[in-house]
C-alpha cells in the first residue's frame, strides 16, 4: 500500500473534510503495524492526500477556490464530544446554550460542551486557538435523552427573571420541545440527576404544560 491507496481508504472509510483521529486510523489499518500506519499518514501528509488538523486529528481534505479546505474547530469537537455516525454522546452547554434558546446575544470565545468523553467535572482544553471547556455529564447522554438532558441543562443555571421577560425565548424553547418530540417521561426519567432547583424553574417557567 502506497500513500494515495492509504488516502482512498481512508477517504472510503470517513469521507472528506471529516475529522479523523488516530485511533480511528489504527482501527481502520488493523491489519498494519503501528509503525507502517504512522509512516502512512507521514506519507500521506507530505504528498498532500491527507491534512493534519492538530496532534492526532487528520483530514481528507478538498480542493477550493482558495487552496485546501482547512476544517473549522467546531467540526473537530461536534465529533469527538457531541455526536458522530448516529451516536450522540454530549451536548452544548454554557453560552452557547443560551445562543442556541435566544437567550443571549454575546459570542462566545470558549466552546462549553457536556459529554460521556469527559471524567472530570470541568476541564478547559485547547484546540487550535479556541477554548473548549469540557464538563462529566449527571447522567450517561445517549442518542434517546439528548434533547431532555438539553432542557434539563438550560433550565439548571438559567437567571429566571430575564428568562420570563423574553418572550422569544420561551417560544424557541416550546418550538424544540415540540420539534423534538419531549415527552413527560423524558424528563421525569433523568430529572433526579439534576439539582432540585432545576424542576423549580421549569415549573416557574411554565414550560411544563408543554411535555406530551
Amino acid at each position: 500500500m502506497d500513500a494515495s491507496e492509504f488516502a482512498r481508504r481512508l477517504e472510503r472509510r470517513f469521507g472528506r473534510n471529516v475529522p479523523v483521529f488516530t485511533g480511528e486510523i489504527l482501527e481502520e489499518m488493523g491489519e498494519y503495524s503501528r509503525p507502517r500506519v504512522f509512516q502512512l499518514l507521514a506519507l500521506a501528509e507530505e504528498e498532500g492526500y491527507l491534512a493534519k488538523f492538530a496532534k492526532g486529528i487528520y483530514y481528507i481534505p478538498t480542493k477550493t477556490r482558495y487552496g485546501r479546505s482547512i476544517l473549522s474547530v467546531e467540526q473537530v469537537v461536534e465529533k469527538k464530544y457531541v455526536s458522530s455516525d448516529g451516536e450522540v454522546y454530549g451536548i452544548y452547554a454554557g453560552l452557547p446554550l443560551l445562543l442556541r434558546f435566544l437567550l443571549s446575544t454575546q459570542v462566545p470565545t470558549a466552546i462549553e460542551v457536556v459529554t460521556n468523553k469527559e471524567t472530570n467535572w470541568a476541564r478547559e482544553a485547547k484546540l487550535k486557538n479556541r477554548t473548549v471547556i469540557l464538563r462529566k455529564p449527571r447522567c450517561p447522554i445517549t442518542k434517546e435523552n439528548a434533547d431532555a438532558y438539553t432542557i434539563l441543562e438550560l433550565f439548571s443555571n438559567l437567571d429566571m427573571d430575564r428568562y420570563k421577560e423574553d418572550s422569544s425565548a420561551q417560544k424557541e424553547v416550546a418550538r424544540f420541545i415540540k420539534k423534538k418530540n419531549i415527552k413527560g417521561k423524558d424528563i421525569v426519567a433523568i430529572a433526579g440527576s439534576f439539582p432540585s432547583k432545576t424542576m423549580r424553574n421549569l415549573a416557574e417557567s411554565g414550560v411544563l404544560h408543554e411535555f406530551a
